[in-house]
């Protein structure tokens, strides 16, 4: 008699868990219209549309790849920019991705959470990166002495509109570089150690291309310069700086400077010091000679490991759930401030997200009143919900509806205590 009632109630639907399946309140996904993406490769950083957000976000959130260990074609490098700075400190708020092409497809993101690269494989390249932008790029920088022909039209070329001092090349020291996907080249003249022009190497500036390098001085100054220019449109003429005792970069100055372009390699190698030029000048009243090398350093890229280490390094940062409610859509037309926006009080949140996740689903809604939108926003993901209000004789009945399953949702007596516990304010 017991089994046919309860297969009786299981029926019209009065018990619940009898089978039928259970609607999860909480549902992130992705929310391309929160989000600007640019080219980052454009010549004014061209606005994409939202479309192009849904790849992007998705990007690198699979187990990483420690290497890439093939030459690669490099396409264009997009930025996600979150439209609205929902904390202080968002490690969310921000996303560089590169697209990759070797005998695999990868993707290479850089965000606020980890100050290394993330790279990941992915199926194919998505249909806004353009093959015809590709930049193919070695395993490790590869290096070559420049053209007589390219250093005359340097010297007889006019960069009065570019730069506050006039450019004097030194005869017969132009070089070419082609830069690796991720890494750092440094330059020491004797055992000082300077900044070369591509002290630093990621995949964004890929789209460089070759770089030709060639040294400038000043006689007056005494200052030695580094003239850089880049197939990709990079031009640069910068005083050579050295290391000082106290940590400091600063400009040193060569008088009466010869230079000799030492140069026999054809690359440059992990950890070997490259010769490149020879430098001699007087210091101290005694003229001496210094070598000039590059040493260039394979980038790491974020492992399993190192996901950890950046864990535990930002434990005491606030990384979501945040959880809003406010007057219109987070799409960067309202700012997260009050009285548009109000956000839960507190740091945690889990007794309000089992609030939201533990209500049922109902009908009807309530009212909807000014604030008549809640959003939870978890790392790339999010869910917004219209928010609404039923007044009774003793309480206030909360009421959430996904317009994206046209589902609403009630809390529990319980839920809507907690509910207003994080937002007194609408309590009143």
């Amino acid at each position: 008699m017991r089994k046919r009632i309860l297969f009786t109630l299981c029926a019209v639907g009065i018990l619940s868990g009898c089978g039928g399946e259970e609607i999860s309140v909480v549902k992130l996904d992705h929310m391309p219209a929160q989000w600007d993406v640019r080219d980052m490769n454009s010549n004014s950083f061209e606005t994409g549309p939202e479309t192009w957000a849904n790849d992007l976000l998705r990007a690198c959130t699979d187990d990483p790849i420690p290497r890439i260990h093939e030459d690669v074609t490099v396409y264009h490098s997009y930025a996600l920019n979150r439209k609205a700075m929902i904390s202080d400190y968002d490690a969310h708020a921000y996303k560089l991705v590169t697209y990759v092409k070797g005998q695999q497809n990868y993707v290479i993101c850089q965000d606020g959470f980890s100050p290394k690269m993330r790279v990941g494989l992915i199926e194919e390249l998505p249909s806004f990166v353009q093959a015809s932008k590709g930049v193919t790029i070695p395993t490790v920088p590869t290096i070559g002495v420049g053209t007589r022909e390219h250093e005359e039209r340097v010297k007889g070329s006019d960069y009065s509109d570019i730069f506050e001092v006039p450019v004097h090349l030194v005869d017969g020291t132009m070089i070419q570089v082609t830069p690796s996907l991720n890494g750092s080249i440094t330059l020491t003249i004797g055992e000082d150690e300077g900044i070369f022009p591509l002290s630093i190497i990621e995949p964004y500036n890929a789209q460089m291309g070759v770089v030709t390098i060639a040294l400038g001085y000043d006689e007056q100054s005494k200052e030695a310069y580094f003239f850089a220019e880049s197939e990709g449109g990079l031009l640069s003429y910068d005083p050579i700086v050295t290391m000082t005792e106290t940590d400091y970069f600063q400009p040193k100055q060569f008088e009466g400077l010869q230079v000799e372009r030492v140069l026999q390699a054809d690359s440059l190698e992990p950890g070997v010091e490259t010769p490149l030029y020879t430098f001699s000048f007087m210091e101290n009243g005694k003229r001496v000679t210094k070598d000039v090398r590059l040493t260039y350093t394979d980038g790491e890229f974020l492992t399993d490991e190192s996901v950890g280490a950046d864990i535990e390094s930002n434990i005491n940062v606030p990384s979501g759930p945040f959880v809003f409610v406010h007057k219109s859509p987070l799409d960067g037309k309202a700012t997260i401030d009050y009285p548009n926006v109000l956000r839960a009080a507190g740091i945690d949140m889990s007794d309000l997200m089992d609030a939201i996740d533990e209500a049922e689903p109902v009908k009807r809604a309530g009212d909807v009143g000014a604030y008549s939108l809640l959003t939870i926003i978890d790392g790339w993901k999010g869910q917004e919900f219209q928010l609404s209000f039923k007044k009774r004789s003793k309480k206030v009945d909360v009421y959430l509806t996904d317009p994206t399953r046209e589902q609403t949702f009630k809390l529990s007596s319980k839920g809507a205590e907690t509910f207003f516990s994080y937002f007194p304010d609408l309590k009143e």
